[in-house]
């Protein structure tokens, strides 16, 4: 059978390792006049440099410190690409933006984030790790990444502990002012977004020694962008083909176009009241407001939509008869919102000293009227002819016209959702500390109760619409001009035109009742308490710093949500919503508690060398997506099941921690440091499918089932990870300074299968990066100032497949390269410049090398005023 090549075109960015061989060339720096470097540290660059290394000198735990001007010297529009820039850190990407950050190569759920002192609520329908993304860059006054804790913080944080700072007033003498405004222009989109932002901070003087500071910051960014994606849905699998051949091969392959518009505006109201030189209250107030309104164009090529075998195969190819393909169109506008107020104090008495915080959080994602459009043709014969990243789809030469033609594609499917989560804290701190003496030395004990209390909660409706009273086709709402890079698309769907035809025929669709039960029975609500108690002490020696203590946190968590079952017979204890389909309330309750103890030492060996070791015992509570008893989804069509569901039942990862690290401080501006750590980790979890043990009644009753996909987060036995960080930082005669630093990790997991499986018991830790490394030269020579830096990330794991490792998802390494140029006028005027993601780096996620998601975004520049009295 010919076969008319639809794509004869790939896409690919070949993919180079950070290599940072940066030893010799501190040691060479190190010789350097010391005149020369008396020069390098008045410039802004060397200065922000050196303000960040003192501060993380001088912590008594192990810590990565950012401040605001380090940050604006960087081309980073938000929170989480500004922390990609500092040791050991790494982000997950969304459609080419950062938007949650991972510490020492681990899991983002992993980590804890606050801000001003409170934990941040998540607004996702599934997370508990915060997207970053929401806070501008500009309303920053500090980022800290701690890697090691003390009692007097969480236990929830395997990974590290992130606190945000926004501005003070009180930092600052006087009115200070800054005002920005920015386009950003999108070069595969070739789409302009604006950007305008102000700062302002005032200190009142107010009778007696007492200051008042009001510190105001607005940010507001319309992003216009896209990418250029393809797909599979499901694994690729070893088939026999109905004419004998033998191959690996995909069932479902997806090509997706996507445009996007993301709104972000940031609001911070900070108010902060100095009573004396020992006494302060404040009040700090966060208002974030996201958007991100998306079109996507989608081509499904449902391979084994007649068939369950190909007609033939081989390495790189397949061809399937009585296949379907499906044009569909997602018109979605998720709108998130995020209010953080904290109200608390610090009050300094002869020997005792009390603080305090009363916090509270609230964040929401809602979903309105979000509209999936299929338009399906077959049967048809296709396939494809080259597999690997980006596989090059095909239709047979019988099917060339129909493909191409809008005509031949029928309305099928209609889905209209309207979607709400909640996500809500309150907390209260309290801690007292009091001078004493420990064997003749000055210490410090300190004690202090912390309370959370945290509810989640989701209301999911969906509505499905199949029978639209009349033959309708693409032609009726075709859009023929898609620019899609990656292959040839063919017509997709006009949004305007389909929203009008909804609005104005919705009432005379019938609604499948069926699949409108399954599709909604998605409701659920979570409460979260945690109780903790600490008592800390510090001692100062002559060169040392020792902090030890244990801290005890209880949880209580409750879980409701509905199980729901489509089935020919009743289901037991169940009320039938739609015909043969059945729901049930259900609620999983649970409590659990812990001493974690901790010990950091502190020694200063000289002038310019620390020396820090640490061991600590935490724990990180499972996602709510993991801990969802409500299905994320149930599909039965043809026997074939497909079901992500979420476990209640799951334990919180349990580890313990082992740091040990020297840093070197130049007498003017350099660094060098090394760190070696260990982790021992309990109770991992990891999003497996588990179609293989899994009863499918729970989910289709007696309904028979030939073959099924369950994903499901289970927990692991154990876990080791062993790591290396390396981080140096180095100003030079020229007016260069360059930072780099590298964590490389090893990680070994045990899933506990037993000896009758066939795969491996082993695989590295989900979600871990082996290798993470960052690099910045920056170079300031009288009012310009340049940064080029690169972040790179080595492949992690995402998903394991139980009865095959074959099947085990991978999310392939990354190398991005930014660029940032400034230029200060005498005025406080200063033009900015930057590139991101230069290289055009893709997003890719595969199975043994065939492609799961391949992804391009292209890369984005921006151009910039701003004027600022700080």
């Amino acid at each position: 059978m010919k076969y008319k090549i639809i794509s004869l075109r790939l896409l690919g960015t070949s993919v180079t390792a950070l290599a940072a061989a940066i030893m010799s060339a501190n040691a060479s720096a190190q010789n350097q006049d010391s005149q020369v470097m008396e020069t390098v540290v008045v410039t802004a660059q060397a200065s922000n440099a050196r303000s960040d290394l003192d501060r993380q000198r001088d912590a008594n735990k192990l810590v990565a410190v950012q401040t605001s001007d380090a940050i604006g010297e960087l081309p980073d529009a938000n929170v989480t690409e500004a922390l990609q820039r500092m040791p050991g850190v790494f982000i997950a990407r969304d459609q080419g933006e950062g938007r949650f950050v991972g510490v020492r190569g681990i899991d983002p759920n992993l980590n804890a984030a606050t801000i001003n002192g409170i934990n941040l609520p998540a607004p996702e329908t599934d997370s508990r790790a915060v997207a970053l993304d929401v806070i501008p860059s500009d309303l920053l006054a500090s980022l800290e990444v701690f890697k090691t804790l003390t009692p007097d913080m969480s236990a929830d944080s395997i990974g590290g502990a992130i606190e945000i700072k926004s501005l003070n007033a009180l930092d600052y003498d006087g009115r200070r002012y800054k005002f920005s405004a920015e386009n950003s222009y999108s070069e595969l989109q070739e789409e302009n977004s604006p950007k305008v932002a102000a700062t302002l901070t005032n200190v009142f003087d107010l009778s007696g020694d007492r200051r008042f500071g009001v510190a105001l910051a607005l940010s507001h960014q319309e992003r216009n962008f896209g990418s250029e994606n393809i797909e599979t849905d499901g694994t690729w699998q070893e088939f026999t083909a109905e004419d004998g051949t033998t191959g690996i091969g995909a069932t479902e392959i997806e090509q997706r176009d996507y445009s996007i518009t993301r709104e972000r505006t940031g609001v911070a109201a900070n108010f902060d009241l100095d009573l004396s030189d020992r006494s302060r209250m404040y009040f700090h107030n966060l208002y974030s407001e996201f958007s991100d309104k998306e079109i996507r164009q989608r081509n499904s090529w449902k391979l084994d939509a007649g068939r369950d075998e190909p007609e033939t195969i081989s390495r790189n190819s397949a061809q399937w008869q009585e296949a379907a393909l499906e044009k569909s169109l997602k018109d979605r506008l998720e709108e998130q919102e995020i209010i953080s107020s904290v109200f608390g104090g610090e009050h300094n008495f002869d020997q005792v000293d009390i603080s305090y915080a009363l916090g509270y959080s609230h964040a929401e994602e809602s979903e309105p009227h979000r509209r999936d459009t299929d338009f399906a043709l077959e049967p048809v014969r296709i396939g494809y002819v080259e597999a690997d990243k980006t596989p090059r789809m095909a239709v047979g030469a019988e099917d060339a016209q129909r493909v191409l033609d809008p005509s031949s594609y029928q309305l099928d499917e209609l889905v209209i959702e309207d979607n709400f989560t909640e996500d809500k804290e309150l907390s209260l701190r309290f801690d007292i500390s009091r001078e004493i003496q420990w064997a003749g030395n000055p210490s410090v004990i300190q004690f202090g109760i912390h309370e959370r209390q945290r509810e989640k909660s989701g209301d999911l409706n969906a509505t499905v619409y199949k029978d639209f009273a009349g033959d309708y086709t693409l032609a009726d709402f075709v859009r023929n001009d898609i620019d899609y890079g990656l292959d040839s698309f063919g017509p997709g769907v006009s949004s305007g035109s389909l929203n009008y035809f909804i609005n104005s025929h919705i009432d005379d669709f019938e609604v499948d009742e069926t699949e409108t039960a399954l599709s909604s029975a998605r409701d659920y609500n979570m409460q979260e308490d945690i109780s903790a108690f600490y008592v800390m002490n510090t001692i100062e020696f002559d060169q040392s710093q020792l902090v030890f203590g244990v801290r005890y946190e209880r949880t209580d968590f409750t879980a409701e949500g509905v199980q729901v079952v489509e089935s020919e017979e009743p289901v037991p204890g169940a009320q039938e919503i739609a015909d043969e389909v059945y729901a049930a309330g259900i609620r999983y309750q649970r409590d659990y508690d812990d001493f974690f103890p901790s010990v950091n030492y502190k020694y200063d060996y000289n002038d310019n060398i620390v020396l820090r070791a640490a061991y600590s015992e935490s724990l990180s509570r499972p996602s709510f997506g993991h801990l969802n008893p409500s299905p994320a989804k149930i599909e039965y069509d043809d026997d074939k099941l497909e079901v992500e569901a979420g476990n209640p039942a799951l334990d919180p990862y349990q580890s313990r921690n082992l740091d040990f690290s020297a840093e070197y401080y130049a007498d003017h501006l350099g660094m060098l440091s090394l760190g070696l750590f260990h982790k021992r980790i309990d109770n991992f979890i990891v999003l497996s499918d588990v179609s293989s043990v899994v009863d499918y009644s729970q989910y289709v009753g007696n309904l028979s089932v030939d073959e099924a996909e369950v994903l499901q987060p289970v927990n692991g036995d154990s876990a080791r990870l062993n790591g290396m960080e390396l981080a140096w930082t180095r100003g030079f005669e020229n007016g260069f300074l360059l930072r780099a630093n590298a964590t490389v990790t090893d990680s070994e997991a045990r899933l506990g299968l037993g000896p009758d499986r066939e795969r491996s018991d082993k695989i590295s830790l989900p979600s871990q990066a082996d290798l993470v490394a960052n690099f910045v030269m920056g170079y300031e020579r009288d009012a310009f100032s340049m940064r080029l830096s690169a972040a790179y990330r080595s492949e992690r794991l995402l998903e394991v497949d139980l009865e095959n490792s074959t099947a085990d998802r991978y999310e392939d390494d990354h190398l991005q390269l930014d660029l940032s140029a400034r230029y200060r006028f005498d005025n406080g005027l200063q033009l900015t410049f930057t590139g991101v993601n230069l290289t055009d780096e893709p997003y890719y996620a595969h199975n043994s090398g065939f492609n799961g998601q391949y992804e391009e975004y292209g890369p984005t520049y921006a151009l910039g005023l701003s004027y600022s009295t700080f």
